[in-house]
């Protein structure tokens, strides 16, 4: 196979789905369920069950990894006034803990 690259801009909407029939196929929707269109994997009947697994747990590893990338880049751009708020919300409930006690 070439090399091929195409960019697919993803929102909130899209959508991810497949199948596991004879060839099994990904279908990746960036405009949502069945929206503008797709872009789509499939296998060949040449590949065995066991390979058709390695593969869908290559692409599952890939997948999570991006994931999981965005997580932490997210929580990096928690900012300084995040975490102050946080503080202030945290010292008020302690100090309502504190009068209801007292």
């Amino acid at each position: 196979m070439s090399n091929y690259q195409a960019t697919f801009f993803l929102t909130e909407r899209s959508q991810a789905r497949g199948s596991a029939g004879v060839h099994p196929v990904l279908y990746i929707e960036p405009d949502g369920w069945h929206g503008g269109g797709s872009v789509t994997f499939q296998m060949p009947t040449s590949l065995t069950g066991e390979n058709r697994m390695k593969v869908a747990e290559q692409i599952l590893a890939g997948v999570s990894k991006w994931r999981d990338e965005i997580v932490a880049y997210a929580e990096q751009q928690r900012t300084a006034a995040d975490e102050l708020e946080a503080a202030r919300a945290e010292i008020a409930r302690l100090k309502g803990e504190a009068g209801e006690t007292a």
